[in-house]
This record gives C-alpha cells, sequence and structure tokens, in this order.
C-alpha cells in the first residue's frame, strides 16, 4: 500500500503593516514602520519665547488644564518647568546659607563676651556643615523622584500610542471592504493565486464569496480557491494557506503584532 503523502508547512508570522491602499504611483514593496525617538520635534520650539510658554502655564494653572505629556515636552514647558526648579532649589540653597550665617555670626557675637567670637563661630559653622550636607541629600531625592516621573511620563505617553494604534484597526475592522484589502494583502504576501484555503469567523463566511469577486477584479482568477469557517476566530480576519505556506491575518494576530512593536521599547502589558 503507497504511504501517505505528507506536506511541509513554512508557518512565518504575519507581520501587520497599513491596510489602506496604496495611493497611485506608491512603490509595490512592503514597507515597515519603526517608532523612534521624537527628537525631530525639538524643532517646534525654536520659535517661541520663554514670556510666551511662561504664559501658557500660568494660564492651565489658572484653568485647570493638562498638557499631554508628549506636548508639555516638545513645547518647552516641561523644560522651563525644570529651570525653574532648580532656579528656586539654588536661591533656597543661597537663602538657607545666608540665614544660617547669619545666625551663626550673631550667636559667636553673643557668645564672645564668655567664650570668645572665633569658638562660637566655628561651632555655628561646624552646624551649618551639617545642614549644608542634609539638604544635599534631599536635593538628590529631589532629582531621583524627577527621573521616576519622567519615565512614568514616557510610559504613559507610548501606552497612549499603543492604544491608538489598536483602535485604528478596530476602526478598519468594522469598514465595509476590510476584508477585500486583507484579503488582497495576504494574496500578495503569499505569492501565488491557486490552491489557497481561505478562513475566517462564522460572520464573515456568508460575505466571502462577494469578497472573492471583487479581489478576483484586481488580481485575476484565484483558482482551486476553498473557504473554511474558523470558529477560534471571533473578530473579522483571514487566515491564508497555500500548499507550503500559511499566513495569520487574524484580528489577534494583528494585535499581538502591535504588542511585540512596543515590548521593543520596554511596554509589555
Amino acid at each position: 500500500m503507497a504511504g501517505k503523502k505528507t506536506q511541509n508547512f513554512n508557518v512565518r508570522e504575519f507581520k501587520f503593516n497599513s491596510l489602506v491602499p496604496r495611493e497611485e504611483g506608491a512603490s509595490e514593496g512592503i514597507s515597515t514602520f519603526e517608532f523612534q525617538e521624537l527628537d525631530a520635534a525639538a524643532h517646534f520650539t525654536q520659535n517661541i519665547s520663554q514670556e510666551t510658554i511662561r504664559s501658557e502655564r500660568e494660564a492651565a494653572e489658572e484653568t485647570g488644564f493638562n498638557f499631554l505629556p508628549k506636548v508639555r515636552e516638545y513645547r518647552g514647558l516641561k523644560e522651563q518647568e525644570e529651570r525653574d526648579l532648580e532656579a528656586r532649589i539654588q536661591a533656597e540653597v543661597q537663602k538657607r546659607f545666608e540665614e544660617v550665617k547669619q545666625a551663626a555670626y550673631e550667636e559667636g557675637y553673643n557668645a564672645g563676651h564668655s567664650e570668645g567670637v572665633e569658638k562660637a563661630y566655628a561651632e555655628a559653622s561646624e552646624n551649618l556643615a551639617q545642614q549644608i550636607e542634609e539638604f544635599g541629600v534631599s536635593l538628590a531625592e529631589l532629582n531621583a523622584s524627577k527621573q521616576a516621573i519622567y519615565d512614568k511620563s514616557r510610559e504613559e505617553a507610548y501606552q497612549m500610542v499603543k492604544n491608538l494604534s489598536k483602535w485604528v484597526i478596530l476602526k478598519e475592522v468594522d469598514e465595509k471592504y476590510y476584508l477585500v484589502r486583507l484579503l488582497e494583502k495576504l494574496i500578495h504576501e503569499i505569492n501565488t493565486k491557486s490552491n489557497l484555503v481561505v478562513r475566517v469567523n462564522e460572520a464573515s463566511f456568508g460575505h466571502m464569496p462577494e469578497v472573492v469577486k471583487i479581489v478576483e477584479r484586481t488580481l485575476g482568477k484565484l483558482t482551486n480557491l476553498r473557504l473554511e469557517i474558523d470558529h477560534e476566530q471571533s473578530e473579522n480576519g483571514i487566515i491564508l494557506e497555500s500548499e507550503n505556506t500559511i499566513i495569520d491575518g487574524s484580528f489577534a494576530a494583528q494585535m499581538k503584532s502591535i504588542d511585540k512593536i512596543f515590548e521593543t521599547v520596554g511596554l509589555n502589558d
């Protein structure tokens, strides 16, 4: 009896790209989007005076308005706040120094009748040195807190972009021709138009014959195409299978693709 023929499947992960149709004249290749630091946005603050930034901060405080973290950073508000904080700290250090210095002098002067001004001043100076050291420790703790606040704001900004990306996909999934665009993209990716198996959820299955007809107007005849219901898919999506390749274009796979993009910047749910 002849042995059962086996097939080897090359299973590769679906890489999510924009599903918006290319504009006329656009490159046929698949381009990926890489999230990078937004250093280029620094030029937004070149023509903004410090007085304007300060007036915006004061107006926000009076009205209870909150700027987004990235807006505060690239508008220059955050930088001005940090400079103001450092200036206040320096002023407070100088003020404390002068107060303690004056107190030490007065203490030394008053004690000079019995012990001498020089001895009293030396003791007061020692006390001053201790207070300055304690203040330095407090300042270091303040800087550490400032860094923690910055890290938290950065993480919140990445989370906002991640949520926005998923919202865009959710919006596309509900569009009328989403499955048409997705099937066209997956066929280009799998690079064959014959002997294909298209798996969709039960809700989408009834629309697929019309979807296939629309795709064939653009890509040509799809020969030996089989449609199947995939009960594991709850949202609109497509898993496309050829003789040796499977591409997962399900909704869950697209969400996972976005999560992996943001894992590269340290954002993990």
